[in-house]
């Protein structure tokens, strides 16, 4: 099997599980509180993650700013799946994932602002393009009232979560292996939950559906879709990576439809649709320099 072929294959599955988790997850949140889903989600993904992180466990070395980072992340992880749960609740599972896609244009920003890598103008017009998207989503309500936007701001701070952990596990990346850094945030979040009476009350009422449901969600999002997009960097560029990734909402959508029997607004698809051209609009040029050097390839 060529590089090719096993990057599109581990594309393909990052895609089918980063739109396939907010199912059970909105499923889960149907009789269970948010806090008590998170740490079902936690304890499930840290039992799938720990096998590879045994593994890579000789990879890394201990320092005051690794733990610093470690707990950053796990506060980070712990308000990006809070913010997911306000959202589910809120608003349908396809408009969370359409609206998180901006983790991509937000964790370049953050690098640009605390790890001084370079952002292009692309970058900054694809900013004002997502923007234009959000208010489109809304045009068939557009209100300044604070409720009306609810699900837009948890959704955005899901996606500035999840953005802000990359951002600070690139700044130790050479120094812990990536699979290590995921079980001990886990872990140490898993702790933080722990500490709380509603989630240890919560835990011990839930029924066997549920975990199914948390255990699902767990393997699809934290695990196969991070781990898998992972792995597809190794075999294809970012850019080709992004764009195959960005068409996660359709299969969000194919399931939230078979599930739930419910559609996002015409509004919300075109809105959506206008924020996922400007992120893709980013990347387009290193796909093209890439086809490009393919070529030269061949004639050579």
């Amino acid at each position: 099997m060529s590089d090719q072929i096993k990057g599109l294959c581990f594309a393909l599955l990052a895609m089918f599980g980063g739109g396939l988790y907010a199912i059970p997850y909105r499923l889960s949140l149907d009789t269970v509180a948010p806090l008590p889903v998170i740490w079902g989600i936690f304890l499930w993904a840290f039992l799938f993650s720990l096998p590879g992180a045994w593994f890579a466990r000789h990879q890394n070395k201990f320092s005051w700013k690794i733990a610093g980072i470690t707990l950053a992340t796990s506060l980070a992880g712990l308000l990006g799946n809070y913010a997911i749960c306000q959202a589910l609740s809120q608003a349908s599972p396809t408009l969370l994932i359409l609206v998180t896609r901006i983790e991509i244009i937000i964790a370049m920003l953050l690098s640009w602002m605390f790890l001084k890598e370079l952002v292009s103008i692309r970058i900054w017009m694809a900013v004002v393009v997502i923007v234009a998207g959000i208010i489109v989503m809304k045009m068939d309500s557009l209100s300044f009232e604070l409720k009306d936007w609810s699900s837009f701001l948890w959704a955005v701070t899901a996606a500035f979560s999840f953005a802000s952990m990359q951002v600070m596990a690139k700044s130790i990346i050479n120094e812990i292996n990536p699979q290590v850094l995921n079980v001990s945030r886990l872990a140490v979040a898993l702790v933080i939950l722990w500490s709380l009476a509603e989630v240890r009350g919560g835990v011990a009422d839930l029924q066997s559906i549920e975990w199914k449901w948390l255990a699902l969600a767990a393997f699809c999002g934290p695990f196969m879709g991070r781990v898998s997009y992972t792995y597809a960097l190794r075999y294809l560029t970012v850019s080709k990576a992004v764009i195959i990734g960005s068409f996660s909402p359709a299969t969000t959508l194919m399931f939230e439809f078979l599930v739930f029997g419910t559609l996002i607004s015409t509004y919300e698809a075109l809105g959506g649709t206008i924020m996922l051209a400007g992120i893709l609009w980013v990347f387009l040029p290193g796909l093209r320099r890439n086809a490009s050097n393919s070529t030269v390839n061949v004639v050579k």
